[in-house]
């Protein structure tokens, strides 16, 4: 069996270049009950047109509903959820995480999916067929499982299991921190984590009598500017693909929601390739140069597969900051003529060469090189180079775009 590819979709541009590049599936958060609360979301009437975009091209939507609330919120959830069935659209299925979450969605729409958030922490088979008797049909398992504990949870069949393949990692249990809640009161299980274990401290020990500060401890390098004690790497799983896919779970799940359109692309472009590549020869299964030089592009923190493989360094402790190697310049939009007209969205100059992220399957990144841009009526410019937020229009192209390509530059 191919398991689903789902990816994230913040925004619905992030939607549409998920989908054009692969996506079978894309997660939305709708309005601010979920865990990311400052990703731009979804409104009642956007998610009614994102459903209506992706049956119209035969892909799924589910929508997040994952934050934990108290009875006030809870309260303005359920006005909230009552919009959403109001505008007689229904998700292919509802992310949750709380009991009383769960208990509301399937009161208010009966029969519909519910597939349990790596947030309540399904960690054996019990916590499964308890979940299930409640009407959960999928489990998205928790990122601290290995692989062969994820084997096992798919074989037993209770239900069907989800996994995280990529994107940022967090240093809490299933992302159950508290530590957000003393920062400015901003509390992560309410979708307003300012990242602490992003931050960058100072090893200062508080020596007290009969304390002992010999004991074996997690080793850190401190510099003069500190060290970044919490911060994870980021989870990329590519090299282990046929482990995956041999696990038996459903679906192989991006994170990203606070992501841009070019890096849900770009991710997606890669994992479509290596999931159907690897279901195609599982035996002679190969990374792809591409694939890592893709990946390198896009902004990350320093890669590892996590728990799946044992990994014994999951801690990047010298920088936070995601880095990327490429920035979006523009997406095709249409053509005029057979020649491609451009969104532009960061400014680039004429002529050509522009690296391009293709929405072809199974094509990979290449150089295009151009003469000349045009205005859209066909006359030139005043200059060689673009600015941004607007139309124009790729003269002397040696290749031919197809709309939802991507333009880049070296970042």
């Amino acid at each position: 069996m191919i398991p689903e590819l789902l990816a994230p979709a913040g925004s619905y541009a992030c939607a549409e270049a998920a989908f054009e590049h692969g996506a079978d599936a894309v997660y939305a958060g709708v309005g601010r009950f979920n865990l990311r609360a400052h990703s731009p979301n979804f409104t009642v009437e956007e998610f009614s047109e994102l459903l209506d975009f992706a049956s119209t091209i035969n892909k799924r939507v589910y929508g997040v509903f994952n934050i934990m609330p108290d009875d006030e919120m809870f309260a303005q959830l359920e006005d909230f959820l009552e919009r959403v069935a109001e505008s007689g659209q229904r998700p292919h299925a509802f992310i949750v995480s709380d009991p009383g979450v769960l208990t509301l969605v399937t009161e208010i729409f009966s029969g519909i999916p519910i597939h349990l958030s790596t947030q309540s922490g399904c960690f054996n088979s019990v916590a499964m067929r308890f979940w299930r008797d409640r009407g959960v049909s999928r489990a998205i398992l928790p990122r601290e499982l290995n692989l062969e504990q994820v084997r096992r949870f798919a074989a037993t069949g209770i239900m069907e299991t989800e996994l995280f393949i990529h994107g940022s990692m967090c240093v809490s249990v299933s992302g159950r921190c508290l530590l957000g809640t003393y920062y400015n009161s901003r509390h992560p299980n309410l979708g307003d984590c300012p990242q602490p274990c992003r931050f960058k401290y100072r090893i200062t020990p508080a020596e007290q009598d009969g304390v002992d500060f010999t004991h074996e401890g997690f080793d850190a390098e401190e510099t003069e500017d500190g060290v970044y004690l919490l911060n994870s790497k980021d989870l990329c799983t590519v090299e282990i693909m046929p482990e995956l896919i041999g696990s038996g779970a459903a679906a192989l799940k991006i994170e990203g929601r606070n992501k841009s359109a070019h890096y849900v692309a770009s991710v997606v472009k890669v994992y479509r390739d290596a999931i159907d590549t690897c279901a195609a020869d599982p035996q002679n299964y190969r990374v792809k140069e591409w694939w890592t030089e893709e990946l390198e592009t896009i902004e990350h923190r320093p890669y590892t597969t996590g728990f799946y493989a044992g990994d014994p360094i999951k801690q990047e402790l010298f920088a936070s900051k995601a880095q990327a190697g490429h920035r979006l310049v523009g997406m095709v939009k249409a053509a005029i003529d057979g020649r491609p007209v451009i969104d532009v969205k960061n400014s680039f100059s004429a002529p050509g060469p522009i690296n391009i992220l293709p929405v072809t399957t199974g094509r990979d990144p290449f150089e295009l090189t151009f003469e000349k841009i045009k205005e859209l009526d066909g006359s030139e410019t005043d200059c060689h180079r673009t600015r941004p937020n607007r139309l124009v229009v790729l003269d002397g192209c040696n290749e031919k775009l197809r709309i939802g390509d991507m333009l880049r530059v070296g970042a």
